[in-house]
């Protein structure tokens, strides 16, 4: 399962799991949301994905902040990796726009490398 569709996955979990902590039917959000109630039934099982604004309007309907939703969802980065660290380090006093412009052309080098 790729990384986005985990963390889609696990948030909807969560959602779920929150609806039923507050006792509160897939009916009942889905009128504070303003959908079907079939939809939060699909988005449950993951066989819908959210838009942004849903997936907002689900985590108020069941009073759950959105960074709570994906608590669990950044991977951990690897500590023992002395390039990773070497990189972090480097980008650490960067401007955005330099840090921006690195990862194009780490892209394009990963691009290059795959072919």
């Amino acid at each position: 399962m790729a990384l986005g569709a985990n963390i889609t996955a696990n948030a909807l979990k969560r959602l779920r799991q929150r609806r039923e902590e507050l006792g509160l039917s897939q009916a009942q959000v889905a009128g504070a949301v303003g959908v079907n109630p079939s939809y939060v039934g699909l988005l449950e099982r993951g066989e819908r994905v959210p838009s942004l604004d849903i997936l907002l309007s689900l985590c108020e309907a069941v009073r759950l902040a959105p960074a709570e939703l994906f608590a669990d969802a950044n991977p951990k980065p690897i500590k023992d990796d002395p390039e990773l660290a070497q990189i972090r380090s480097l980008f650490t006093h960067w401007p955005v726009d330099h840090k921006q412009a690195a990862v194009r052309v780490l892209r394009e080098l990963d691009k290059l490398r795959k072919r």
